[in-house]
């Protein structure tokens, strides 16, 4: 009989690490004001800038700056930085791994473990100059969940995630309601074409900025921009329609 205790799942693992670096008399902090304004004058623990972050009262702004910060000091400032940034992370990967969850068969500790390197991969892929131009939080959770998306469509015997829209014509099996099998509901239904779904994607979704997508395919910004707003209103308007309620149903 084996007496030796499970080991931990990742998530917890890294959440483990996170709670013990920001215990004791001289915890990982940052001090937040001088990372961006508005925020407390003082150092704080990153389990308290964790609680901060995810408040409603702190700016996008100001949250963007606080990651891009700390996106710094874990590629430059060792093992401790990764590992607080991961615990920063952490609520998002989470979400991520259990949109995931409720389709995939295989063991929970890899599909975490998957999603937790899609994450670090993401992070270190990041351009380091560039970081205050991009969401950070929600580019590399989507990074995160791409790659518990890939491993578990590898699971299941499915194809790789998706490379191009056109290639969703039925639109996948899991996980239901995630943005991007939105999208393909959209294609599908006839309420968005292929280019504007895949404008969205790459803009919303990748964090690929409007001026780079008008560079790769030569088309102005402002007319990106009218693009962009006149297919969000046609979304929009067909979820508030229930045109897509299907999409937001767990299948049965």
């Amino acid at each position: 009989m084996d007496n030796h205790p499970a080991a931990p799942e990742p998530f917890d693992a890294a959440d483990a690490a996170f709670r013990l670096l920001c215990a004791g008399p001289q915890p990982l902090a940052l001090h937040a004001s001088q990372v961006a304004a508005g925020l407390p004058d003082r150092p704080m623990p990153l389990d308290e800038l964790r609680v901060l972050l995810l408040h409603p009262s702190t700016s996008a702004r100001a949250r963007n700056q606080v990651w891009a910060e700390l996106v710094r000091r874990a590629r430059d400032g060792g093992p401790a930085w990764t590992v607080g940034l991961a615990g920063i992370a952490m609520p998002g990967l989470r979400r991520a791994a259990g949109s995931l969850a409720a389709a995939y068969r295989g063991d929970p500790a890899d599909l975490q473990a998957e999603v937790l390197t899609g994450f670090l991969a993401a992070v270190r892929a990041l351009d380091t100059d560039d970081l205050e131009a991009v969401p950070l939080a929600s580019r590399l959770v989507w990074a995160a969940w791409r790659a518990g998306q890939q491993h578990a469509y590898a699971e299941a015997g499915h194809a790789a995630r998706r490379q191009d829209l056109s290639g969703w014509e039925d639109g996948p099996d899991l996980p239901w309601g995630h943005p991007d099998f939105v999208l393909a509901a959209a294609v599908r239904h006839g309420i968005l074409t292929r280019a504007q779904a895949g404008l969205i994607g790459r803009n919303r979704l990748e964090g690929i900025p409007l001026k780079q997508i008008a560079a790769e395919t030569g088309i102005s910004h402002s007319a990106l921009c009218n693009r962009r707003k006149r297919a969000e209103k046609a979304i929009a308007d067909a979820i508030r329609n229930g045109f897509l309620a299907d999409l937001f149903r767990r299948p049965a």
